[in-house]
């Protein structure tokens, strides 16, 4: 059950949290806007000062910038008051996720008309909220947005029902086959696809999102290069006319680097 957290007490648990491990780590607030990659030095003044939640990328990106879970920034500072940080609990990540949602939510409502080219996360979110996941509403945004389904064992790969043409999947891969995607996620680590697997588990059965920050290796074997991605994955339960289940998985892009030449 997601508490009556307003936006005003998250927005203070967040700037309290991120000040206090600024602190900690030495940092001002213009070389954590650099580290963090914003186009302005005066990006976390303008966060510490503002009325408003940034948008959910922002939290996302400090926390990488940071070395911390996403959770250390939103979290209750009343309940959380150690000096050395740890990641939550899985139940513990739902809750805080599910409280972060919910404020965000108020704070990003917007039309699906006043979307650009490309839909952001915080409008993807709207439309989760607004249609409460039915996918026969999602006609607008289905080419950018992958469905997937857990594997049966943790270690295999997971189901994949629908790749968005214009999604990060696709242009990263060169290609919106569902094989393509599948070939790509055999190149991952059995703990990776365990991971991979039990986020796509808890967010089908917690029926609450979340957003993880990645960085990956895709390899091109035509041409024997790789590249390093690093992007945002924001995974939510979604439901198609039928009632059946799945995630969706919507994903932007942060850097990604030039293709380099494997060896051997």
């Amino acid at each position: 059950m997601v508490s009556n957290i307003t936006e005003l007490e998250v927005l203070d648990n967040f700037r309290a949290n991120l000040k206090s491990i600024m602190k900690s780590q030495n940092l001002t607030e213009a070389e954590l806007s650099v580290r963090a990659g914003f186009d302005e030095e005066h990006a976390i003044a303008d966060i510490m000062r503002g009325r408003a939640l940034p948008s959910m990328v922002a939290p996302v990106r400090l926390a990488d910038a940071l070395g911390v879970p996403v959770d250390v920034l939103l979290r209750d500072r009343n309940e959380h008051l150690q000096q050395h940080f740890e990641a939550l609990p899985v139940q513990e990540v739902d809750r805080q996720a599910a409280r972060l949602l919910s404020a965000v939510f108020k704070a990003t409502e917007r039309s699906l008309d006043r979307m650009g080219d490309r839909p952001t996360l915080d409008s993807i979110i709207s439309w989760w909220k607004e249609t409460d996941g039915d996918l026969s509403k999602s006609d607008q945004i289905a080419p950018h947005f992958d469905l997937v389904s857990a594997a049966e064992a943790l270690t295999s790969i997971p189901r994949i029902h629908h790749v968005g043409a214009l999604g990060l999947s696709a242009t990263t891969l060169g290609s919106a086959e569902n094989s393509r995607l599948e070939n790509f996620l055999e190149t991952l680590s059995t703990s990776d696809l365990a991971e991979l697997n039990g986020q796509i588990r808890s967010v089908a059965h917690s029926g609450v999102g979340m957003i993880t920050p990645l960085k990956r290796i895709v390899p091109f074997p035509e041409t024997n290069e790789t590249v390093e991605v690093s992007f945002v994955r924001l995974m939510l339960p979604v439901r198609d006319a039928s009632g059946t289940l799945f995630v969706l998985n919507y994903s932007t892009l942060l850097s990604k680097s030039t293709p380099r030449r494997q060896d051997g």
